[in-house]
């Protein structure tokens, strides 16, 4: 056994990681070209491999097995859900940005986060990509997020994403607490 495998886990380990880290860069790159090229299939082959090389071993947080791929297509259903949500929060904060009195109402909350560091990490980035919303610290199990105006946290503390996540990573909803605390109110001004 190589000196690397023993420091990752067995060969067979770092083997199946490489190759889940080379259908996923192979997938991606298809899908951003066009698979009946073959210029594009060769290219795409050559960059997964290297990508594979460079990332097998950190790309995964576990091993990845079947229950991996049944995540990656929840994660695919989730991409149209979290693309709505981003377009709606977008056009809410453009009726803010357009209305004269400017009606914000910025606070920072706190929001229970998942287990899993992927799954708080995933739930962080999807907070952060809804305009009006932004992922500040993750502190005693909970995600500190500061959110613009009174409706993009309402549906923060609705916990649509998060129920999204814990789809996406089979994890189990995180409790909320009792009260959600609004730790404070930032005087905004633009």
């Amino acid at each position: 056994m190589t000196r690397l495998a023993v420091a990752t886990g067995s060969t067979r380990s770092t083997a199946t990681r490489f190759g889940a880290t080379v259908l996923v860069a192979f997938g991606f790159y298809l899908a951003l070209g066009d698979p009946t090229d073959p210029f594009d299939l060769v290219t795409g082959a050559v960059s997964a491999l290297v990508v594979g090389a460079v990332l097998g071993r950190i790309a995964f947080e576990r091993t990845p097995s079947v229950a991996t791929a049944g995540a990656f297509g929840r994660a695919l259903v989730f991409l149209p859900v979290l693309l709505a949500a981003v377009v709606r929060a977008n056009l809410s904060l453009v009726r803010v940005v357009l209305d004269p009195d400017l009606p914000i109402d910025p606070a920072v909350v706190r929001v229970p986060a998942p287990q899993s560091a992927f799954g708080r990490a995933l739930l962080a980035n999807s907070i952060t990509l809804t305009p009006g919303t932004v992922t500040v610290d993750v502190a005693d199990g909970e995600l500190v997020v500061h959110a613009l105006t009174a409706a993009s946290r309402a549906d923060l503390l609705e916990g649509s994403l998060a129920r999204w996540v814990a789809y996406v990573t089979g994890e189990p909803l995180p409790a909320p607490d009792a009260e959600t605390a609004v730790e404070g109110r930032t005087e905004g001004s633009v």
